[in-house]
């Protein structure tokens, strides 16, 4: 069984907190770090764990115009396909979660499914009734890609190819359009595939789409009284605990090389603000010198 993410290089340590808890569960498993960036520029005071595969070694043709074309949480999710298959060369089982997650129970449910299913895909949402917001969760998508799983078959490997011609080219994040880069062609799997299995398990990949309908009990590390499986902290405030772990791998801030700057990134725009204050200030100490 291999399991695999994907980050930008300033999501090393996310990936790498990740991979300590599928290790803890899962020793011998493999764990790989898809980084869509160039290994040259990991700073060198940064100890990778895990096998890193950069971009380059993946061969997606359409790579360099996706990266002119997409913004980085685009891209993203866009090259999921194309790692996936490559990762499927190596090992009869994939699975995937996204770099933003924390596992905290055994996948070995997964590994069983696999033996009668070739696709995996996960709902959003499992109950009728308690988010408040339905609709936008249609418009996000019904399935979330944060983790999906794969057996090594015909069947997925044409999956994937479908999945990657339209993430490459049509991977765009805009709702209205009813466009979410890779997340939207989901709905289509389990009519276009025979073998597909939607997981309905309540302790997996929690996140803040589900949160509404999830009663987290940590004392008992459970999660509508199942076992919690895995919490996806993107688009939430991280926990004191999670913090924590990512502070073992402390990294210099690097820009992601491929790709363009998120135009929502509030992080991107006080970086911007900090540079033109820095401008404004230098060019003020000028004047007073002339």
């Amino acid at each position: 069984m291999l399991f695999f993410t994907l980050c930008h290089i300033n999501q090393l340590p996310e990936a790498h907190v990740l991979g300590d808890s599928i290790k803890s569960y899962h020793q011998e498993a493999d764990f790989y770090i898809g980084l869509i960036d160039k290994k040259e520029r990991i700073p060198g005071n940064f100890r990778a764990n895990y096998p890193v595969i950069e971009i380059s070694e993946v061969k997606i043709a359409s790579f360099d115009d996706m990266a002119k074309r997409y913004t980085w949480t685009e891209l993203q999710g866009n090259v999921k396909p194309f790692f996936a298959e490559f990762f499927l060369k190596q090992a009869e089982k994939v699975i995937y979660f996204d770099c933003t997650t924390l596992v905290y129970n055994p996948l070995d449910f997964i590994a069983k499914s696999l033996n009668n299913y070739t696709i995996i895909i996960v709902p959003q949402l499992l109950h009728a009734g308690i988010h408040p917001d339905e609709k936008q969760i249609l418009n996000t998508g019904i399935f979330h890609s944060g983790f999906m799983a794969w057996r090594k078959s015909d069947e997925a490997k044409n999956f994937l190819n479908w999945w990657g011609n339209n993430t490459a080219t049509k991977g765009y994040i805009d709702l209205c359009k009813g466009m979410n880069a890779d997340q939207l062609w989901l709905e289509h799997v389990p009519n276009f595939y025979t073998n597909v299995l939607i997981e309905k398990h309540e302790g997996l990949n929690i996140g803040a789409w589900n949160l509404p309908e999830r009663l987290i009990d940590i004392s008992k590390n459970t999660v509508n009284s199942q076992p919690l499986i895995s919490v996806n902290f993107k688009g939430m405030k991280y926990s004191a605990d999670y913090k924590q772990k990512i502070k073992k791998y402390l990294i210099a801030q690097t820009l992601p090389m491929y790709g363009q700057p998120d135009p929502q990134n509030k992080k991107i725009g006080k970086q911007f603000a900090r540079n033109i204050r820095k401008i404004n200030s230098f060019i003020d100490k000028l004047i007073d010198l002339i």
